[in-house]
């Protein structure tokens, strides 16, 4: 693996934005190209080439290099076709966040983040999500610690600790603090309704949706990516409830659960015996 960083200074460097670049054609290597590129644009900020098995990642320190980056057309400019991936800092995608169950409204969060800390938790961003605290925790050893152990909150209390994308499918609380045993109990438990994500609808599939599409947030028309509805605030387009439209455990989901979806085909073609009774009337 070989490593190219531009005006390196002492220390370590985060990096806001990268990029990962794979050539599509064998044997091509866009390495000089990219150099050279990327020199040209006169970036404000630290760059660095990181050269992987089958591609490169390119690293800047400032957004708005890689931005200026990617308006290239980087299959003209490096003389070959290339898949480029982006990978941002602050995205909440690849960042490690852990939920806090039952967490009492009047320990403040400045109490949880001493907590923490104690426990030799290093932990991001904390903030309130309803009945829980929502944990950004920045290494994977304390993400897997704090799963396993809980948050013991100065001897008083453990306080259970779940992943946030276990609790967003809508898995049921078990009080536990297994992510594994949690994480299975939603694959084990198959749900007999269908529910498009396109439309929020039931009984059919994104694939056969002819609705117009609607925010599982918020349930208005447009993408959950653009909602100006914040995340720990939902409301069902359903039954008005605190929780998004893919909810497992709404209301209206749930007496679905017991209900028979019936397909009624309508037919333009005339019955002649239904013709022949009119006839005789």
């Amino acid at each position: 693996m070989q490593v190219h960083v531009a005006m390196a200074e002492a220390g370590p460097l985060e990096w806001a934005c990268s990029l990962y670049i794979s050539p599509t054609s064998p044997g091509f290597s866009p390495r000089p190209q990219l150099e050279s590129l990327i020199q040209s644009l006169q970036p404000a900020g630290l760059w660095q080439i990181t050269e992987t098995g089958c591609g490169y990642i390119v690293s800047f320190a400032s957004d708005s290099d890689a931005q200026n980056f990617l308006s290239i057309d980087l299959v003209a400019a490096l003389d070959g076709s290339v898949q480029v991936a982006k990978f941002n800092t602050h995205d909440t995608r690849y960042k490690q966040i852990v939920l806090l169950r039952d967490v009492p409204w009047a320990i403040p969060l400045q109490d949880i983040s001493e907590a923490l800390t104690k426990q030799g938790i290093s932990s991001g961003i904390l903030e309130r999500s309803r009945q829980h605290v929502r944990v950004e925790v920045l290494e994977p050893s304390d993400y897997e610690c704090l799963l396993q152990q809980g948050l013991n909150f100065f001897g008083a209390i453990q306080f259970t600790a779940i992943p946030e994308r276990c609790w967003k499918v809508g898995v049921p609380p078990c009080g536990t603090s297994n992510a594994t045993t949690i994480c299975n109990t939603d694959n084990t438990q198959q749900d007999s309704v269908l529910q498009c994500y396109r439309c929020q609808g039931f009984w059919h599939i994104a694939a056969n949706c002819r609705h117009l599409p609607r925010c599982v947030r918020c349930g208005e028309p447009h993408s959950v990516e653009f909602c100006p509805r914040p995340r720990n605030d939902p409301v069902c387009c359903h039954c008005g409830g605190p929780h998004h439209a893919a909810y497992k455990h709404c209301p209206v989901r749930q007496q679905l659960i017991n209900a028979t979806p019936i397909t009624i085909s309508l037919s333009s073609s005339r019955n002649p015996s239904n013709k022949q009774q009119w006839a005789s009337i």
